[in-house]
Protein backbone atom coordinates (compact mmCIF):
# COMPACT_ATOMS: atom_id res chain seq x y z
CA UNK A 1 0.00 0.00 0.00
CA UNK A 2 1.25 3.48 -0.84
CA UNK A 3 0.92 6.04 1.89
CA UNK A 4 0.85 9.49 0.36
CA UNK A 5 1.50 12.72 2.15
CA UNK A 6 2.06 16.22 0.79
CA UNK A 7 5.55 17.52 1.58
CA UNK A 8 7.24 20.76 0.74
CA UNK A 9 10.94 21.17 0.06
CA UNK A 10 13.21 23.98 -1.01
CA UNK A 11 14.05 23.86 -4.69
CA UNK A 12 16.71 25.93 -6.43
CA UNK A 13 14.96 27.82 -9.21
CA UNK A 14 17.78 30.13 -10.25
CA UNK A 15 21.36 31.01 -9.33
CA UNK A 16 23.05 34.40 -9.52
CA UNK A 17 26.72 35.31 -9.31
CA UNK A 18 27.63 36.40 -5.78
CA UNK A 19 29.91 39.10 -7.23
CA UNK A 20 28.05 40.74 -10.13
CA UNK A 21 24.58 39.33 -9.36
CA UNK A 22 24.03 38.23 -12.96
CA UNK A 23 22.12 35.02 -13.69
CA UNK A 24 24.48 32.05 -14.08
CA UNK A 25 22.29 29.81 -16.16
CA UNK A 26 21.87 29.76 -19.90
CA UNK A 27 18.99 28.55 -21.98
CA UNK A 28 20.37 26.02 -24.45
CA UNK A 29 17.86 24.39 -26.81
CA UNK A 30 15.02 25.13 -24.40
CA UNK A 31 16.83 23.76 -21.35
CA UNK A 32 18.22 25.86 -18.50
CA UNK A 33 21.83 24.85 -17.92
CA UNK A 34 24.10 26.05 -15.12
CA UNK A 35 27.03 28.02 -16.48
CA UNK A 36 28.82 28.74 -13.24
CA UNK A 37 31.82 28.10 -11.09
CA UNK A 38 31.97 27.37 -7.38
CA UNK A 39 34.67 28.73 -5.12
CA UNK A 40 34.60 26.80 -1.87
CA UNK A 41 36.79 26.40 1.20
CA UNK A 42 36.48 24.48 4.44
CA UNK A 43 39.08 25.22 7.09
CA UNK A 44 39.99 22.80 9.83
CA UNK A 45 41.80 22.62 13.11
CA UNK A 46 44.95 24.72 13.36
CA UNK A 47 43.91 27.25 10.77
CA UNK A 48 43.22 30.88 11.58
CA UNK A 49 39.89 30.22 9.82
CA UNK A 50 39.24 27.06 11.89
CA UNK A 51 35.63 25.96 11.47
CA UNK A 52 34.79 28.51 8.78
CA UNK A 53 33.31 27.38 5.49
CA UNK A 54 32.98 29.50 2.38
CA UNK A 55 30.99 29.05 -0.81
CA UNK A 56 30.79 31.58 -3.63
CA UNK A 57 28.81 31.09 -6.85
CA UNK A 58 30.52 32.82 -9.77
CA UNK A 59 29.54 33.53 -13.36
CA UNK A 60 32.11 32.63 -16.00
CA UNK A 61 33.34 36.21 -16.27
CA UNK A 62 33.87 36.69 -12.52
CA UNK A 63 35.52 33.26 -12.31
CA UNK A 64 38.02 34.27 -14.99
CA UNK A 65 38.78 37.49 -13.10
CA UNK A 66 39.35 35.54 -9.86
CA UNK A 67 41.55 32.98 -11.66
CA UNK A 68 43.52 35.78 -13.30
CA UNK A 69 44.15 37.38 -9.88
CA UNK A 70 45.36 34.04 -8.49
CA UNK A 71 47.64 33.48 -11.51
CA UNK A 72 49.14 36.94 -11.00
CA UNK A 73 49.67 36.26 -7.30
CA UNK A 74 51.40 32.95 -8.16
CA UNK A 75 53.53 34.73 -10.76
CA UNK A 76 54.70 37.25 -8.12
CA UNK A 77 55.50 34.47 -5.62
CA UNK A 78 57.71 32.45 -8.01
CA UNK A 79 59.01 35.19 -10.30
CA UNK A 80 62.65 34.90 -9.18
CA UNK A 81 62.55 31.23 -8.17
CA UNK A 82 64.27 28.99 -10.71
CA UNK A 83 62.74 25.85 -9.16
CA UNK A 84 59.13 26.79 -9.99
CA UNK A 85 57.46 27.51 -13.30
CA UNK A 86 55.40 30.59 -13.91
CA UNK A 87 51.68 29.87 -14.32
CA UNK A 88 50.51 29.44 -17.91
CA UNK A 89 47.13 29.25 -19.65
CA UNK A 90 46.54 25.81 -18.09
CA UNK A 91 46.88 27.11 -14.52
CA UNK A 92 44.17 25.49 -12.39
CA UNK A 93 42.83 23.39 -15.27
CA UNK A 94 42.10 19.77 -14.31
CA UNK A 95 43.63 18.13 -17.38
CA UNK A 96 42.35 14.66 -16.44
CA UNK A 97 38.74 15.85 -16.43
CA UNK A 98 38.97 18.45 -19.19
CA UNK A 99 37.86 17.95 -22.78
CA UNK A 100 40.65 20.18 -24.10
Amino acid sequence: MKIIEKRFMDTVVDITCDVCEQRVSANIKGEDCEVKADLAASFGYGSGEDGNEYHVDLCESCFKIALSALKEHRRVLVMFDDEHNLPDEKFGLDLERCSR
